[in-house]
């Protein structure tokens, strides 16, 4: 069973701006989300045993919060952090530039990754997570790779692919290759 979360709410976020590398830092809403997910972690008594967050501070910061809650350590893992956006990183989330180059999956943003660039990096990841019986996983990071591990465990058309989407501190499970369940936070 492999958990997954994006990051509690960033000024960036809240701003509708692209956000990748940059690091922006979360809101009071974000800090709050991160403290109600360490919570419903807690609470529902999900068995993790190992957090491995993004380097970027806002997971760090929302890992902290359910590192404290459980009384466990935490990991970075440099292969969690962020979708590259290159030159699109600070742009409102909504421009026409910005969303056409989304759609595609094998060109790079401009002095960025492309999607395929950043499934290769994280697809080892989950692949180690799940070989991993000894341990439960918690991963904090970001929607870009949240999406990109659905679209590992459910394979799908590319036109479906930015269906999927997480919102802050939401809780996805992938209990298998075929399953995908989430908890609202």
């Amino acid at each position: 069973m492999l958990y997954v979360t994006r990051h509690g709410e960033t000024t960036w976020n809240a701003a509708e701006r692209v956000c990748g590398r940059a690091d922006a830092p979360l809101t009071e809403k974000g800090q709050k989300q991160a403290e109600k997910l360490a919570e419903k972690v807690s609470a529902l008594q999900i068995p993790v045993t190992k957090i491995i967050h993004s380097p970027l501070q806002r997971a760090k910061d929302t890992a902290q919060a359910v590192a404290d809650k459980l009384h466990l350590p935490m990991e970075v893992d440099e292969r969690l952090i962020e979708m590259d956006f290159g030159e699109y990183d600070g742009m409102p989330s909504h421009e026409t530039i910005f969303q056409e180059a989304r759609q595609e999956f094998a060109v790079r943003f401009p002095n960025g990754e492309s999607v395929l660039d950043v499934y290769a990096r994280v697809v080892p990841l989950i692949e180690e997570c799940l070989a991993d019986e000894e341990n439960v996983y918690l991963l904090v990071c970001h929607n870009a790779l949240i999406r990109i591990m659905n679209a590992y465990f459910h394979p799908m058309p590319n036109e479906t692919f930015f269906d999927f989407f997480v919102e802050n501190t939401e809780l996805v499970t992938f209990p298998s290759k075929h399953e995908l369940n989430t908890i609202k936070s």
